[in-house]
């Protein structure tokens, strides 16, 4: 690395852990004071509410890292323009191209680092959180578990095992199903996958059936209607979230609902955030630090600033938009993230080149 390049960088040691910090901070207070009148309210041991708030980090993560390294790259800018090096640099000849790449190089980096760290913490965490929640401080004591994926139910008259495969319980996988009275189990069902019909009818597929009427003999069967106690109405206190599952889960999740030819634009949409996201962060960061550099003169530092935090929190929320877009299925996702992203690069490029010299 450059020492020019280093120079330009020093600031961002601290003040990105500062800004990381502070947003999470605020996070963690506004999350605080809205769940403790539950807390409250059901007498749970303040511990268990702090370990709540420490399962929430990665998720506080996943929202609070595109601007704060933005905010912290563009306020390292401002302290390099303060004290009159970025003037002396632009008078060697440098230009926002070139200022610029050292941010964008080490924005880059930090983002796969943090999206690494993010692909390994955040659907157990989720689910801990989710979990702890629902049933340690609320005090909710539901039939339903959920455990590695897994979703384990126990009935007034049965028993079921299966993988959900989208948030709402109507679709599972891996389907086993105990019908049973006080004298015994009464028939086992077995099926590679299930689909919810109305009321109590399933639709299973792949499958077999073994009834204590004959004898527990096992018939298989391809596709067919069974009429089972449990309903997807059950999953009310603890079930499972996009944001619990690993990229493994979201795309078997996503070939479910294709192969039923369901709509699978929702997990579809989170696969690609994820693997995007590292780009979000870049690109939240660009635009801001290309205004500020378009900015001479009389108070350029703090209208440079201004300009900046004002791109940050835009194109941020344009991030979101394209995402909540792409999960409601109004625009394909394999549109819309290109899209989303082409157009802060695209905006970024333009200013940085505009006020090139």
């Amino acid at each position: 690395m450059k020492l020019y390049q280093r120079y330009l960088l020093s600031p961002l040691k601290l003040l990105l852990p500062l800004m990381v910090t502070a947003l999470s901070g605020i996070y963690l207070l506004v999350e605080f004071f809205e769940r403790l009148e539950d807390v409250l309210s059901a007498r749970a041991p303040v511990g268990l509410f702090l370990l709540y708030l420490l399962y929430r980090i990665p998720e506080i993560l996943v929202q609070v890292w595109p601007p704060a390294l933005a905010l912290a790259a563009l306020s390292s800018l401002a302290l390099v323009a303060r004290g009159h090096e970025l003037l002396a640099l632009r008078t060697l000849g440098f230009s926002p191209g070139k200022i610029l790449r050292p941010y964008l190089a080490a924005g880059l980096l930090l983002s796969l680092g943090v999206s690494g760290f993010l692909a390994l913490t955040l659907p157990g965490a989720s689910y801990q959180a989710l979990s702890l929640w629902e049933i340690r401080i609320k005090g909710h004591r539901p039939q339903t578990v959920l455990a590695s994926g897994r979703l384990f139910f126990v009935g007034p008259n049965f028993l079921l095992l299966a993988t959900p495969l989208e948030p709402r319980g109507e679709y599972l996988a891996d389907f086993f199903y105990v019908e049973r009275k006080a004298s015994g189990p009464t028939a086992y069902l077995y099926a590679r996958r299930a689909r919810y019909l109305e009321g109590r009818k399933w639709r299973l597929e792949e499958g077999l059936v073994a009834r204590k009427a004959h004898e527990f003999l096992p018939r298989a069967f391809g596709r067919e209607a069974f009429e089972i106690a449990f309903s997807p109405e059950v999953l009310l206190s603890v079930k499972q979230p996009l944001k619990t599952l690993s990229l493994e889960d979201l795309w078997r999740r996503y070939r479910f609902l294709r192969a039923s030819e369901l709509p699978a634009s929702e997990p579809l949409s989170e696969i690609l955030f994820r693997l995007l996201y590292p780009l979000v962060g870049l690109l939240t960061m660009a635009p801001a630090l290309a205004l500020f550099l378009s900015f001479r003169g009389k108070r350029a530092l703090a209208k440079g600033l201004s300009a900046g935090i004002l791109a940050v929190v835009l194109t941020y929320a344009w991030f979101i938009l394209v995402k909540i877009l792409s999960a409601g299925g109004r625009v394909e996702p394999w549109l819309a993230f290109p899209l989303g992203l082409a157009l802060p690069t695209l905006f970024a490029i333009l200013v940085a080149r505009r006020y090139a010299y």
